[in-house]
Order: structure tokens, then C-alpha cells, then sequence
């Protein structure tokens, strides 16, 4: 009899236990969309048209101000007030990213593969050292980026000259906040834009010499 009555508290028991047990809830874990900035797209010119005579260029590492070194996509959605995005970043470290796409584009331009970027090293006996430092590049109002920095000119590791850089690209205004491509794609314009204008530069440069 008694075991009996065990054998009833402990069923009981384990009901009890059931019950309480809380459904755990369905995940809601979104995966974050990761993107990378891309150079122009265009063909490199002929060898013929190497704009730079065989001198070497080398694209350093870029310095960012503090705030577009997270990860997440930037908005800028008041003069002071900045926004970071949890599920849209970039798939390389931004400051990386910028200078393989700029010394890309100015290989397609000048018509070289003479060039190198960081985070590689130098090629031997580099002719050009091309520095980048950019206060802003992210989303700000009415459907556009902006990019606002300078650009440095060394040799032999010399600063030989210095530019202010700003672009502003404007894109489709019916693309939502949700959808960063076009914005991904507009920050690539702005560093296609200043790599001409890099490169346009360079060559004035050299023929004036």
C-alpha cells in the first residue's frame, strides 16, 4: 500500500513538473547582412596608356575618424547625431576596405598594376605613397551619402602635397532603410569619384616636374 502511494506522488510529481516547464519561444535571431565597397567598373587601360611611366604607387592605410570605425553602417541623421546599424555591416574592416577599392580604381585609370595597397606591403622601390584621411562616409538626408576628408601626396616618404576631398552622391529616393545596397553602391561612387580625382592630380604633377 504504501508503495502504492509513492508510486502515485511521484506521477503526480512529475505532472506538476510538466506544467510548470515554460515553452521556450520560436528564435528571432536575425543574421546580419555583411557588404563590401567595390571599385569602379571598368577595364584596365593598355600598357601603353600607363599614365605614371612605370613608377609604382602604394595606397597607405587610411585613417577614419574615431566613429566610422564600428562595424555597422552609418547614418548620419542629425548634424549630431549619428546612427549604427546592428544588421548591416561591413564584411572587411572599413579603413581596408577603402584602400583596396581606391588603389584599384586608380590602377584603372592610370592604366597600371604597378600599385599595391594596405594592409599589404610596399612593392620594392614604391615611387608614390598615396595617404587618405576621412572625417565622413556614411548616409545622411534626402537619399545621399557624403564623403568629407583629404588626400596626401608622399615621396620618399616626404609629404609632397595635400587636397581636401568631398563628394556627395545622391540615390533613389523610394529605396527604405532596410535596403543598404544602394547606399553600399553610393559610398563606392564617392571613392570612384575622388580616385579620379587622385588621379588626375598625380598626373599634372609628374608632367610638371
Amino acid at each position: 500500500m504504501k508503495s502504492k502511494t509513492v508510486s502515485i506522488i511521484l506521477f503526480i510529481t512529475l505532472i506538476l513538473l510538466g506544467a510548470c516547464v515554460s515553452v521556450v519561444p520560436k528564435s528571432t535571431h536575425v543574421e546580419p547582412t555583411n557588404y563590401l565597397l567595390t571599385p569602379v567598373d571598368s577595364n584596365l587601360s593598355s600598357p601603353d596608356s600607363d599614365f605614371l611611366n612605370g613608377m609604382s604607387f602604394y595606397v597607405r592605410q587610411v585613417e577614419l575618424a574615431p566613429y566610422l570605425e564600428a562595424s555597422g553602417l552609418t547614418s548620419r541623421v542629425e548634424s549630431n547625431k549619428v546612427e549604427f546599424s546592428n544588421l548591416h555591416r561591413w564584411g572587411e574592416p572599413l579603413d581596408e576596405g577603402i584602400a583596396r577599392v581606391v588603389a584599384k580604381n586608380l590602377s584603372i585609370v592610370l592604366g597600371t598594376l604597378n600599385y599595391s595597397a594596405y594592409p599589404h606591403r610596399k612593392k620594392p622601390q614604391c615611387d608614390l605613397e598615396i595617404g587618405l584621411h576621412l572625417e565622413r562616409f556614411e548616409k545622411v538626408s534626402g537619399a545621399k551619402v557624403t564623403l568629407v576628408g583629404t588626400w596626401q601626396l608622399f615621396r620618399k616618404n616626404q609629404q609632397v602635397d595635400t587636397e581636401s576631398l568631398a563628394e556627395t552622391i545622391k540615390f533613389p529616393s523610394s529605396v527604405t532603410d532596410l535596403d543598404k545596397t544602394s547606399q553600399v553602391s553610393a559610398l563606392s561612387l564617392t571613392l570612384g569619384k575622388i580616385s579620379e580625382h587622385i588621379a588626375v592630380r598625380l598626373v599634372r604633377r609628374l608632367k610638371a616636374e
